[in-house]
């Protein structure tokens, strides 16, 4: 008797169980859509259907897990953690390692046969040291000395390279032709020779695999005529050229043409210079950060001829080589002397002041830090020694800003507006990219969007997306509904 009660306890007792069915809280994936489970404020197991009903919101309805006994997988959110922010770019985080008179080129000094001696061109170069295979964006710095007498050795640029390969770059300072008459054709040639050199230099600089140039992040910067050059190494093109500068034969073994370009820039920085032709602006969308004195007495801030306020030492003519020689040189002297705008070395330039006007009218970003004083080299005090505060400040500023223009197409997390479960970025320039929903689940992944069904009754509706940049910079971005 009592073996046969203990058997019917037994069969009541498994029975009992059959009919009871716990389920952990959490959301699972089930034939036809999700069910969420979860603990009411009784502390009854409550479970809910949600079923794609092919827009945002799912349909809602309860469900009965004793009765219905439905098959329950867990659901698998995909991994999802934020990228720490790092300051990549903005802070000094190398050793550098530094590499002198890299020749880069040979070149017909004055670009022509008849004046047919061979030059060298030659750069130093600064690299980052220890910063792994992570691709490398370049920075090219291009000295003054109003194109006679510049020199890649000036202690300021040499710190600034050296500052700037610190924070990731590569970075190079670039030697270029230099020399002219004192006549606007005169000058204008050894100009567009110097940007023949520049983008040759650029060129070479990119054929070097061993550097980890990033192809797509070209900077470039320079003092006086370098930030003439660095302009028009972003802006000037063919058409621009003044028809006896594309005429000239070019004789240079580098390039071969005019200008052969194969590479865009990707942010300037202006240091006291100018460009010949506020219409060269209108070539381009390349963010410029400027720098300049008000009363520059070298370079006008706003519209002028350089050395119009004084400055410039005439130097010591050449000692003619022939006949025609002496004739031409005769020649340009009285031009100089009887026509108004002959009697400039330069043309008419643009400073900082025209163009940050001129770029904003187009659209374009730009920053003018704008100092007063009559003072052109702004990293040089009046002592002639270099002003620390300004030369840092200089220094920081322009790092800021080419390091938020690091990224071309920075992510910017959208909603389909034509089919709303549809969560998109631009992933041009992402290596690693993780999703996160919400209030409701991930339905699909691509590598640029995410298909999502939310729960209506959720407390918070979302979707966010974090990752980092081919570029080392990390970014995180939320929509909330």
């Amino acid at each position: 008797m009592k073996l046969r009660r203990l058997i019917l306890l037994g069969a009541l007792l498994t029975l009992a169980l059959s009919c009871t069915r716990t389920v952990e809280p959490g959301v699972y994936t089930v034939q036809g859509g999700f069910v969420r489970v979860y603990v009411d404020s009784l502390g009854n197991t409550k479970a809910l259907m949600y079923r794609d009903t092919s827009g945002v919101w799912a349909d809602t309805s309860s469900l009965d897990l004793k009765a219905e006994k439905p098959v329950l997988k867990p659901y698998e959110a995909p991994e999802f953690r934020l990228f720490p922010v790092n300051e990549l770019y903005r802070e000094p985080v190398y050793k550098v390692g530094e590499t002198q008179d890299i020749i880069y080129g040979r070149v017909l000094r004055n670009g022509r046969e008849d004046e047919g001696e061979r030059m060298d061109l030659t750069m130093d170069l600064y690299i980052p040291e220890d910063g792994g295979q992570v691709a490398r964006p370049l920075l090219v710095t291009f000295p003054g000395g109003a194109f006679r007498d510049g020199d890649k050795r000036d202690t300021t640029l040499v710190e600034w390279c050296r500052y700037f390969a610190s924070l990731g770059y590569v970075a190079a300072t670039v030697d270029y032709r230099q020399g002219y008459r004192r006549n606007v054709q005169s000058t204008d040639e050894a100009m567009f020779r110097a940007l023949k050199d520049a983008n040759a230099a650029v060129r070479f600089l990119l054929k070097r695999d061993s550097l980890l140039i990033h192809s797509e992040r070209i900077f470039a910067s320079g003092t006086d005529a370098g930030g003439i050059m660095a302009m028009n190494l972003a802006y000037m093109r063919e058409e621009n050229m003044p028809e006896i500068i594309v005429e000239e034969e070019d004789t240079t073994i580098v390039t071969r043409q005019a200008l052969l370009r194969g590479f865009d820039v990707r942010a300037v920085a202006n240091l006291w210079g100018a460009v010949p032709d506020t219409a060269i602006l209108h070539n381009a969308k390349i963010p410029v950060i400027s720098f300049q004195s008000r009363e520059d007495p070298v370079i006008p801030f706003g519209t002028g001829h350089p050395f119009d306020e004084g400055g410039y030492e005439e130097e010591e003519p050449d000692e003619p080589e022939d006949m025609f020689d002496w004739l031409r040189s005769v020649y340009e002297s009285i031009v100089s002397a009887l026509v108004p705008d002959e009697r400039h070395a330069f043309r008419e330039m643009y400073g900082a002041g025209v163009i940050h006007r001129v770029l904003k009218r187009y659209g374009v970003s730009s920053e003018l830090n704008a100092f007063r004083g009559e003072r052109h080299n702004l990293f040089i005090g009046e002592d002639g020694l270099v002003d620390y505060p300004v030369f840092d400040e200089i220094k920081d500023r322009t790092a800021a800003f080419f390091a938020s223009r690091m990224v071309v197409a920075p992510v910017s997390l959208r909603q389909d507006p034509e089919d709303p479960q549809l969560f998109v970025i631009d992933n041009s320039e992402v290596e690693t990219c993780l999703w996160d929903v919400q209030g409701g689940v991930l339905l699909g992944k691509g590598d640029d969007a995410i298909r999502v069904l939310f729960f209506p009754d959720a407390p918070e509706h979302a979707v966010s997306v974090s990752g980092v940049y081919i570029s080392g910079l990390t970014f995180y971005e939320t929509v909330e509904l």
